[in-house]
């Protein structure tokens, strides 16, 4: 087992448990968030994306709690609601060999994105300085976060923080 198998392990494990990991809060920083990252094909600059309500979902395929939210996302895509873009920390490869039914979940309305190989830096930025996956931010139409979740989400999460996010 890897470390950041083990490390996703044990963060599922002690999800499991009750939120002890699940962090849960709106970030007062007024800075935009930006990013550089290739999709495969060419390199996608967040900031030169349209100006909409974003969601910003770090992962990994061998992450179970990752691979839990991924529908949820994919229908929150799907609504049209908000851009949706997942960032898979790990090689193209490992990517592919997710299971059959998380590959057709990236088929759907995400962009899905790679991140670097030392993703520490990227999560700091996103409010993420544990370095524990999964780990979403939403982000106002300005780029700006304006709620995150370290941890397992969900449905309800999603629709509260993008209510919030809207309304601030």
């Amino acid at each position: 087992m890897t470390g950041k198998t083990a490390f996703c392990t044990i963060l599922a494990l002690s999800l499991s448990a009750g939120p002890v990991f699940a962090v849960d809060r709106a970030s007062t920083a007024k800075i935009p968030l930006d990013f550089e990252l290739s999709d495969g094909h060419r390199f996608i600059t967040l900031s030169s994306l349209p100006a909409m309500p974003t969601v910003v979902n770090f992962w990994r395929a061998d992450c179970p709690p990752c691979l839990r939210e991924m529908p949820e996302l994919a229908a929150l895509a799907r609504s049209g609601q908000a851009r949706v873009i997942t960032v898979a920390l790990q090689r193209p490869t490992e990517t592919a060999a997710a299971p059959a039914e998380i590959q057709a979940v990236l088929r759907a309305p995400l962009l899905v994105l790679h991140g670097p190989s030392e993703p520490r830096g990227l999560l700091a930025r996103f409010g993420n300085r544990i370095g524990a996956l999964p780990h979403t931010v939403i982000l106002d139409t300005g780029r700006r976060a304006c709620a995150q979740r370290t941890g397992e989400i969900n449905r309800q999460w999603l629709a509260a923080s993008l209510t919030a996010c809207d309304k601030s």
